[in-house]
């Protein structure tokens, strides 16, 4: 959410006389629920591990470097040290003595300072010289993480930038962004994922689990759960209940059903996940199974480890297969982490049922 500029002015931040020169576009509020007076250091490395984002934020971030390389705008010659002196050269004292600290993951963003409330990064390239500043604000109930953007703009095509990207910038690539750090924060405790692509990515004790002799599309996703997921001790079913449910969502019925054809089991029953059969099962895993007319599918949930893992295997019956799949594949490939992530929210809430 945006707030007023007076939610960055008003407050006693260092950065206010570091950067005195630079004009203030924006002010975000990242809400961290949960978090406490100490925990500043814990957001950041949570912004750190986070990646990727929605698709309209990369496409759009994409275009923006297309534009850069085509332009010259983000030649090493207009950036900071080069074009600009770095704000590291207006530090005072202490603050030459405190760690510049990391990039928070916000790369191509280089730290100037950090301190236990607040850090500040910036860029420079033709167009402006950027700042990111950070700062943990106290709220009622606890803390949360304000971001503000300061910018001195390069001349008259700085100007003519930053007026041309203001729609994008507030519409849709920071509140995309603040929803992905959101996101983060609250899926910090959710564990190190871990993804393979490709059949030969797969590990040899989870592809002999699956039923098809020839596998020509797979995938595999794992997940180190918390101590208190995995404490719950869930069987692999319970896993998969808690990622697609009993029965299919009308998302999941739009992409297995209404794209892919396949045959899905209707109503609740012992024998079906989301409408997938349960063909096959073990001590620490279980295996799903459904099929259209021109492919056969196979999941297979494994708990083992301290990790819980979703492989998708894929054979192709007719050559529609690999023209459907692909596209749709990438999709998949986006959700999972997702799926993979509220499972263990809902273990860790709730345990088993």
């Amino acid at each position: 959410m945006r707030l007023a500029n007076a939610a960055h002015t008003g407050r006693p931040w260092r950065i206010h006389d570091i950067a005195g020169d630079f004009q203030l576009e924006d002010v975000w509020v990242i809400r961290t629920p949960g978090a406490g007076r100490d925990d500043f250091p814990a957001v950041l490395a949570a912004m750190r591990d986070s990646s990727g984002g929605p698709l309209p934020l990369r496409l759009l971030l994409a275009a923006r470097w297309k534009l850069g390389a085509l332009f010259g705008w983000d030649r090493a010659s207009a950036g900071v040290g080069r074009r600009v002196p770095s704000l590291c050269d207006r530090l005072p004292a202490d603050l030459r003595r405190a760690p510049h600290g990391s990039d928070a993951g916000l790369a191509p963003f280089s730290p100037v300072y950090a301190l236990d409330d607040e850090c500040a990064l910036e860029l420079a390239n033709r167009t402006v010289h950027a700042v990111m500043h950070l700062a943990w604000a106290p709220v009622a109930g606890g803390r949360e993480l304000r971001m503000a953007v300061l910018v001195r703009p390069n001349g008259l095509l700085g100007r003519c930038y930053m007026a041309a990207i203001l729609p994008f910038r507030r519409t849709l690539v920071l509140p995309a962004f603040v929803r992905r750090l959101e996101r983060a924060w609250r899926e910090r405790d959710a564990g190190v994922l871990e993804s393979a692509v490709g059949t030969g990515g797969i590990p040899p004790s989870v592809r002999a689990l699956s039923s098809l002799p020839v596998v020509d599309y797979a995938d595999h996703f794992a997940l180190t759960v918390t101590a208190r997921a995995a404490d719950a001790g869930a069987t692999a079913e319970q896993w998969a209940r808690a990622m697609f449910g009993d029965v299919p969502s009308p998302g999941e019925r739009l992409i297995w059903r209404g794209l892919l054809g396949l045959r899905l089991a209707r109503g609740r029953s012992s024998a079906t996940v989301a409408g997938w059969r349960i063909t096959a099962r073990g001590d620490d895993w279980i295996r799903l199974e459904t099929a259209s007319w021109f492919l056969t599918a196979n999941l297979v949930v494994r708990v083992a480890d301290g990790r819980v893992s979703l492989t998708t295997l894929l054979r192709y019956d007719r050559g529609l297969g690999r023209v459907v799949w692909p596209p749709l594949s990438a999709i998949h490939r986006r959700l999972v982490p997702g799926v993979l992530r509220g499972a263990a929210a809902r273990m860790t809430r709730g345990g088993v049922r």
